[in-house]
């Protein structure tokens, strides 16, 4: 049965149709019309209608809406052994995703990035390099469809070097899209900048 309002949705209002994500089971859905109106002149009555993240999963309290693209993208030397690391490391979060709930991943990203006790403003040199990785490692291997994993894996990678960063996942409606990456403060890390304001943050964590 779908639940809108259970402990485990996040739902936002993408200015055509409100989009759910239910994190327990895994699935985007929306309502019917009706269901629609019903649920929204609920929601007005409590002044909530724009965006909404489940209890365990607060919106962060320095989420800023993207402004710049990464340079440490495109700037410094391609290191084989680091590109290959970051391969494995997202193939190892593929593999994680196939066979995990997705919950469960989500509880593992949050936890690893409450365990930083610091968040600093500036990325280290080495989270850096580690950016650079993930960016030339599409060159081996295609990152079409993988966005999820791709930004679960570099958070993961920044967050054993103890540098913070979110992991947003984005909606659109008309037609429905979804895709993820990885930010810090207002600048994307592992897409452009241009390309990641298409969606409305649906989940950031």
């Amino acid at each position: 049965m779908i639940d809108p309002d259970n402990a485990t949705t996040a739902w936002c209002n993408t200015g055509d149709n409100f989009v759910f994500l239910d994190l327990q089971r895994d699935r985007y859905f929306r309502l019917s019309p009706e269901a629609e109106k019903a649920w929204q002149q609920e929601r007005t009555a409590s002044g909530a209608l724009d965006w909404h993240q489940p209890p365990d999963f607060p919106r962060p309290n320095n989420w800023r809406f993207p402004k710049l693209s990464s340079p440490a993208r495109h700037t410094g030397e391609f290191r084989l052994s680091k590109v290959a690391k970051a391969i494995w490391v997202q193939k190892r979060v593929e593999r994680r995703l196939s066979h995990t709930p997705f919950l469960s991943v989500l509880n593992d990203v949050r936890r690893a990035q409450i365990r930083i006790e610091t968040d600093i403003e500036e990325l280290s040199d080495v989270a850096n390099d580690t950016i650079r990785a993930f960016e030339y490692s599409k060159l081996l291997r295609t990152a079409a469809d993988r966005c999820l994993a791709r930004s679960i894996a570099l958070a993961g990678c920044l967050a054993a070097t103890g540098d913070q960063c979110q992991v947003v996942l984005g909606v659109t409606s008309l037609p429905f899209s979804a895709h993820c990456w990885a930010q810090k403060g207002d600048v994307v890390l592992n897409d452009t900048h241009e390309e990641v304001l298409r969606y409305t943050p649906i989940l950031v964590i």
